[in-house]
């Protein structure tokens, strides 16, 4: 930071080449911050140059140094200028947004804020408190003009991310130019934020404008969320075809992925499938599309089989890739496939993702195997994940270990885990079917009490159900008659199951009356309702009961189960417990309830 004019312009020169760089090198930036104290007379200068002291931070920023880039700045604050303060605040905007802002803040006590420092804020202000977005707002209200499109933009999508669509809109509709991003920032936070009829309108808004906003692959892409979850595949396929008229069809991944993923959330298979054969490029994500599709239609080997076909095609599967297929092999029922893709798992280093290990767990109870079940929580080594501890619980409580859930409930609380909505679903059935009624008050209670999660229909349908097994009818009923919500099927379900158990027939009969209008195919209600006034001898009544079932043609499902005839051969069985018994992996035949006590882990 040399006094000399020729110097400056030499270090200038020398710090643009490197800054220019795609990858800088981290030592080249310290050597030149040394070049440029000892150029000074081998002290530093009280005085920098301020162009020089933006670049250094800027070289160090973009090295990955940004301690050493904040050490610079404060060295020489003094000197400082607006564009210092904006390098620095957009290199920190993301890691640190805290830092960032104060940054920023710090600049506007003494520097009038340019365009350039409000849009470098902009970008850490979506990992803050929507407080934040407005006070940016109210300074670049004060020295940014409405024309400047990149700034307004920014609060555009700020306001979206904080869920303030209104305060989105309204800026959005007072810029008096908008350009491509404006658009796309506006549609996009409808569809994030799940207001789709909205993201629609936004969307015809822009087709609208012609040539002078042309529709590219993030508006594309943005109105395509929209459609899958409002679940307008009329809408989509408008979509498609403004997609195709500007080649934006197949060309492009993420439009194409888009597309795919409309089309099999709306369940238009045959355009889904249509679509996929004629795809040239297949990343990783359109795979996963396939695979999750199949699985939402039951069509579990099929995704098993595109499974194998990515793999063969050479896509590196990700973790939502082996999430996916070990929930079909899951539901499959088959240990042998579960494990192989187990081996996979390690062998590629994905175990450590959460998805997979909670995976990992409901596979193996699934198939019935609740010790690998365990080894694959306790082996888990992000083991401070709700999905991991929830995915245990439930295993325990469908292999009926119910008492055992609850103390790995009460584990999972020690921990300071907090548990969701999913978690008091499996503790709460695990208190009904073990009869653990007071310890069920108590965590329902605890719901809104402790953890502030407002239960939903299916915590009342598992309160319901304690209720009735523990013969207390009466309380049932209260229950019901508190909720915040209308009960639906699941809640008068369990209610006409406890009027069966109670053999209470006043109350029955109003819940099966409730129960045919709302799901009139449901042969088990008239069931429950004829086994209830047989428990009373009114026995035509239930014969009638049966006979309009009949006129109904509603059957009674019949009980099955399932048995696996194509084994795998006696050799890659061998091969695939040695593999696991590597890893701590092996079927054990007892089962010892003791084993899965959480005080013995």
């Amino acid at each position: 930071m040399s006094a000399s004019g020729g110097s400056v312009r030499e270090l200038t020169a020398l710090l643009s080449a490197l800054g220019d760089a795609r990858h800088p090198n981290p030592a080249h930036a310290a050597q030149l911050h040394a070049r440029l104290i000892v150029s000074a007379g081998a002290r530093p200068d009280p005085h920098p140059d301020p162009v020089l002291l933006t670049q250094l931070v800027s070289l160090y920023a973009a090295a990955g140094r940004l301690a050493d880039a904040l050490r610079a700045f404060r060295a020489h604050l003094a000197t400082a200028n607006l564009r210092t303060y904006a390098v620095l605040v957009s290199a920190l905007a993301r890691p640190r947004p805290g830092l960032a802002f104060s940054l920023f803040s710090g600049a506007c006590r003494g520097l009038l804020p340019s365009p350039h420092l409000v849009s470098a804020v902009l970008a850490a202000c979506a990992g803050l408190p929507t407080i934040c977005g407005r006070q940016v707002h109210a300074c670049a209200t004060k020295f940014v003009p409405p024309r400047d499109v990149f700034v307004y933009t920014g609060l555009v999508d700020v306001y979206a991310k904080a869920g303030d669509m209104a305060a989105s809109r309204k800026v959005f509709d007072e810029m008096p130019s908008r350009g491509a991003a404006s658009w796309n920032a506006l549609l996009v936070g409808y569809a994030r934020n799940k207001m789709c009829l909205k993201a629609l309108s936004v969307f015809r808004e822009l087709a609208g404008q012609g040539r002078e906003v042309p529709l590219d692959q993030v508006s594309v892409s943005g109105v395509l969320s929209a459609c899958s979850w409002a679940g307008n595949v009329d809408f989509g396929r408008q979509v498609h075809a403004c997609a195709a008229k500007v080649g934006l069809e197949l060309d492009v991944v993420c439009v194409s992925n888009g597309l795919l993923d409309m089309y099999t959330r709306c369940g238009c298979s045959r355009e889904a499938l249509v679509l996929f054969d004629a795809m040239d490029h297949r990343d990783v994500i359109t795979w996963n599309i396939v695979i999750c599709a199949c699985i939402h239609e039951s069509r579990f080997k099929e995704a098993c089989m595109l499974f194998q076909s990515m793999v063969r095609d050479g896509v590196v599967p990700d973790d939502v890739s082996f999430a996916t297929v070990l929930q079909a092999s899951a539901c499959m029922l088959s240990w042998a496939l579960g494990a192989s893709i187990h081996a996979s798992v390690i062998k590629t280093g994905f175990l450590d993702s959460d998805g997979i290990a909670s995976s990992l767990i409901t596979m193996y109870s699934k198939c019935g195997s609740l010790d690998d079940a365990l080894r694959a929580f306790q082996l888990a080594k992000d083991r401070l994940c709700v999905m991991s501890w929830t995915a245990m619980i439930t295993a325990l409580q469908q292999n009926g270990h119910g008492v055992q859930a609850v103390g790995m409930f009460e584990k999972m609380l020690e921990n300071c885990i907090p548990p969701d909505h999913i978690t008091f679903v499996s503790v709460l059935s695990s208190c009904s079917h073990s009869g653990l009624i007071e310890q069920g008050r108590r965590y329902f209670n605890s719901m809104t009490q402790v953890h502030n999660i407002t239960p939903s229909t299916e915590h009342y349908a598992c309160m319901v159900d304690m209720f009735g097994r523990a013969g207390l009818l009466s309380e049932a009923k209260q229950l019901i008659d508190q909720m915040n919500v209308k009960p639906d099927a699941s809640v008068l379900g369990a209610l006409l199951s406890a009027c069966m158990n109670c053999r209470d027939l006043e109350i029955g009969e109003e819940v099966a009356k409730k129960l045919f209008v709302i799901e009139p195919g449901n042969s088990g209600n008239y069931v429950l309702l004829a086994n209830i006034y047989a428990s009373h001898g009114r026995l035509e009544e239930a014969k009638e009961v049966r006979r309009w079932m009949m006129f109904q043609e509603l059957r009674k499902e019949k009980g099955r189960s399932l048995v696996n005839k194509k084994l795998a051969t006696c050799l890659t069985y061998i091969q695939l417990n040695r593999f696991l018994h590597t890893q701590g992996f092996m079927n054990i035949p007892a089962m010892d309830s003791a084993r899965y006590d959480p005080n013995h882990m």
